[in-house]
């Protein structure tokens, strides 16, 4: 899994090179680049505790107050903190960048993919949207988590193909661990797969039983030895205590409440609802490619599935995910979640589309139809009549601003019981007034206390399902709010 670079793709490695130097200096929120907010996303909360962590590290303090996040970025950026101090992640992140887009580019070849296509596709979802390009100049821990998953998938698809390194792939999630513990279902999934490789082995062929056993318990070793690691750096912390990250994760969580809506508008289009954001098909609408050609790419060998399924189940997960909202996406960068796996939508794309060109013309022409009808679905914001699921509230205004009422610390009671902005529900500016969204069950009706109930009442809103043009293309038709 050497990272060198294959003949013919300095090109590659320049482009990203001068695009990340060009992102991060010019980025409005660098340190120092606004008079008025110096701190710039040293201000941030992500940010700034990243920082806080990393300066204790240098210093040698294993506090538990000084370290809130998982530990594993601000031990990257603590050796060059005295030297770069306000840039300490500069240099590791670049590196992150350049290792990503290599590893990308040896599981494309695991896959049938040559180099310059999987580099112009990696170029081309990584530097033409600016704000894709800045998930990876803005200090996030998402960064060195995804050169984690990208080295697990191309040492799983060498596994699968006989050319098995099971120590490292077996210590691999540790560092995801370190890093980014909501991540860990990619690692889960890869060592699934590759544990129910070896079971099919051990069966079907008898005389490899030895062998099995052997890369099994390497596996195990490098598990054993990553999560020893890992748990004697957070005991060196926190003691055996849960860490404020943890708690704080556990807080918000996961919810499955309004699955495919949440999808939607994560997705397809938020206006209707939030009347702000873009929907990730609609800022990349080659998504559809991805969509339509899944089915195909699901043919092209044990890799290629493992890639499906691992994007899918990741995506699927933070669809679920309280806090990411569409609102969130880019406004705040939440993107940066996503970042690592959308060259492998791509490549998706990429693989799906050639199986589809190869596949008969019925089974072609039925996948398009299918994928289309899915992604020309629309869900309205529509007037809630008696009985119906009551999603959403539009409350009188006039609202106090987006920042004052988006972390507002209120809370609607309904019949239900109290719920609780940012953990329950969220308000949101709308129109003249304000909208409170549902996140964790709808409202249920009366309402007994509401902000704003003393200017008049609450308007309650459901959700409407259909079948019309698609809102990710020209003319966009359902990015008017309730449109």
């Amino acid at each position: 899994m050497a990272l060198v670079w294959p003949r013919g793709l300095g090109w590659l490695a320049a482009a990203l090179v001068l695009a990340y130097v060009a992102a991060y200096l010019g980025h409005p929120a660098l340190p120092g680049n606004n008079i008025d907010y110096p701190l710039g996303w040293w201000g941030w909360w992500d940010q700034s505790l990243y920082l806080k962590s990393l300066r204790a590290f240098a210093g040698r303090n294993l506090a538990s107050a000084e370290h809130w996040y998982p530990p594993g970025y601000a031990l990257l950026g603590a050796p060059f903190s005295r030297a770069f101090r306000t840039h300490p992640f500069f240099f590791v992140d670049l590196a992150c960048l350049l290792a990503t887009a290599r590893l990308f580019m040896a599981f494309a070849g695991r896959v049938g993919v040559g180099p310059q296509v999987a580099g112009a596709v990696f170029a081309g979802v990584t530097l033409l949207d600016w704000r894709m390009l800045d998930a990876w100049a803005v200090p996030w821990s998402t960064t060195p988590t995804a050169v984690c998953l990208w080295a697990m998938l191309v040492l799983a698809a060498d596994h699968l193909a006989g050319r098995a390194r099971p120590l490292l792939l077996g210590a691999l999630p540790a560092a995801v661990l370190l890093l980014r513990p909501s991540d860990l279902v990619v690692p889960a999934l890869i060592l699934a797969v590759v544990g129910l490789h070896e079971a099919a082995l051990w069966w079907r062929q008898p005389d490899q039983r030895g062998a099995v056993l052997r890369r099994v318990a390497w596996l195990v070793a490098g598990g054993a030895a990553g999560g020893l690691a890992a748990i004697a750096v957070h005991v060196a912390i926190h003691g055996v205590a849960a860490s404020p990250y943890m708690l704080h994760s556990a807080t918000l969580g996961f919810d499955l409440h309004a699955y495919g809506w949440k999808a939607y508008v994560l997705l397809v289009e938020p206006r209707g609802w939030y009347g702000d954001g873009t929907g990730l098909i609609a800022r990349h609408p080659w998504i559809a490619l991805s969509v339509i050609g899944l089915p195909f790419a699901l043919m092209a060998g044990s890799a290629m599935r493992l890639l499906v399924l691992v994007v899918v189940a990741q995506l699927a997960l933070y669809v679920a995910y309280v806090d990411l909202l569409p609102t969130g996406l880019w406004r705040y960068g939440n993107v940066h979640y996503w970042k690592w796996f959308m060259p492998g939508l791509a490549l998706i794309a990429v693989v799906g589309l050639r199986g589809l060109r190869a596949a008969p013309r019925a089974w072609a022409a039925g996948a398009v139809v299918a994928g289309l009808l899915v992604l020309a679905i629309r869900i309205d914001a529509v007037p809630a009549a008696p009985g119906q699921a009551v999603r959403a509230l539009d409350l009188p205004g006039p609202s106090p601003g987006w920042a004052e009422t988006y972390f507002a610390p209120l809370a609607i009671t309904d019949a239900a019981g109290p719920m609780r902005n940012i953990y329950e529900m969220r308000l949101v500016p709308f129109g003249t007034g304000i909208r409170a969204i549902g996140l964790r069950r709808d409202f249920v009706l009366p309402l007994a206390d509401w902000p704003g109930m003393e200017r008049g009442p609450a308007q309650p809103l459901a959700a409407r399902t259909r079948i019309d043009w698609f809102c990710w293309l020209p003319p966009y038709g359902c990015k008017r709010p309730g449109g």
